[in-house]
């Protein structure tokens, strides 16, 4: 982890707070988190809800008395003050740095040196304030510039008189959304895919018409086996099937060697309010269909409510990536490295179609696709693929056999 978000302070500025309790829910690159402090003491934030920090970076001090905790805000401030009790951030940091008189800082334009605590600093430096242009007076001295010195020069400034908008036919809204946590994780991944592997994506049309029947006789049959099959489930358990005969295409490339797996550990693009997750079920053609889609509906859940634990979104083989519940009929969907292939299949749609005998039929259609890094599988290896799983999806008794 090199940074986090912070997405919620559970507990106010000022607060009194417990060793262990939980004051603040971080986001890393795959979940939030909630942190519990290790102190006791009142709470003085620093780094506000929403704000981007570096790991080792400190966003809030715990300290142990009222005292001490309104040193830190600038007001009574003694000069020999006791340091706060503790920083809450992922590397220690020594308190004594934000109570004790700050090391000068450099005049500005020949002026005075300046003395302020690190509460006034802050406010100065977001409000884009010369701390040498704010009178001082608040500290005992009379010559330390504290946090309410900052607030009084800010309220004296008057704000120059804003400059007449030209003329529009409509004002444009535009809002800052920042790109953190998953979304900024998943953004680099996919760049990083797409820059490191020579991906290629090739697709056909597959009658689901039998298979789609057999879904509704597991659907009548729900009370006996104890959960609901869905197509996804035996998609997956006809990919699984089709991986074990094309161990190639079962592998993972590091851009030096590819290994080839002997278990299937079938990752599922998972689509939540967060981004894309994609949970890992291991063995998966180990499982029976009931298993797998026990396995599949359980992370499914969890990731959506970001209750992945870990290891659960690594190791896998090859993806699916369904996207059969919104209109679309086809994609390319981007690998997911190490992995060298990627399924996905778009959403049924029913169109007159020719039966063995030469009979036209409304039939269920749907297209499949791959995408495969064509460093490792080659144009044969994927005709062979779509092959078998073709045949799979048209004779589905053969994908629980």
């Amino acid at each position: 982890m090199v940074e986090g978000t912070i997405s919620e302070w559970k507990v106010p500025e000022g607060a009194l707070i417990q060793k262990g309790q939980v004051i603040m829910e971080y986001e890393n690159e795959k979940n939030t988190i909630e942190y519990e402090s290790v102190h006791g003491g009142y709470l003085h934030i620093l780094e506000p809800a929403g704000e981007t920090v570096e790991v080792g970076r400190p966003i809030a001090w715990v300290a142990e008395t009222k005292e001490e905790y309104e040193a830190l805000l600038g007001t009574a401030v003694p000069e020999a003050a006791p340091a706060p009790a503790a920083a809450v951030s992922a590397a220690s940091a020594p308190a004594a740095a934000e109570s004790a008189p700050a090391s000068p800082a450099p005049a500005s334009r020949g002026q005075r040196r300046v003395r302020a605590t690190g509460l006034a600093r802050k406010m100065a430096r977001e409000a884009g304030v010369d701390l040498a242009e704010v009178p001082p007076g608040s500290g005992p001295d009379g010559r330390r510039i504290a946090a309410k010195d900052v607030t009084a020069y800010l309220a004296s400034r008057k704000p120059a008189p804003a400059a007449a908008p030209a003329p529009a036919a409509e004002a444009d809204e535009v809002t800052a959304i920042p790109w953190t946590g998953v979304r900024k994780t998943i953004a680099r991944n996919m760049m990083t895919s797409l820059q490191q592997s020579a991906q290629c994506t090739a697709m056909c049309e597959v009658d689901v018409t039998d298979l789609l029947a057999l879904r509704q006789r597991y659907v009548e049959g729900e009370e006996y086996l104890g959960c609901r099959v869905t197509v996804n489930d035996l998609l997956c358990m006809a990919v699984c099937k089709v991986l074990k005969k094309h161990p190639t295409v079962n592998a993972t490339f590091d851009g030096q060697t590819l290994y080839s797996h002997s278990h299937v550990h079938l990752s599922l693009a998972v689509a939540t309010e967060s981004g894309l997750m994609v949970p890992v079920i291991k063995n998966a053609d180990t499982l029976t269909l009931t298993e797998l889609s026990a396995a599949a509906r359980d992370l499914g859940r969890r990731a959506r409510e970001k209750r992945l634990q870990n290891g659960e979104q690594g190791c896998g083989t090859c993806t699916v990536s369904n996207v059969g519940m919104f209109p679309i009929d086809l994609s390319t969907p981007i690998l997911n490295p190490p992995e060298v292939g990627i399924f996905g299949f778009g959403r049924t749609t029913r169109r007159p179609g020719y039966l063995p005998d030469g009979t036209l039929a409304p039939r269920d259609m749907m297209w499949v696709y791959l995408t495969f890094d064509h460093r490792v599988v080659d144009g044969l290896e994927a005709g062979k693929v779509f092959q078998d799983l073709q045949y799979l999806l048209e004779h589905p008794q053969l994908i629980t056999a």
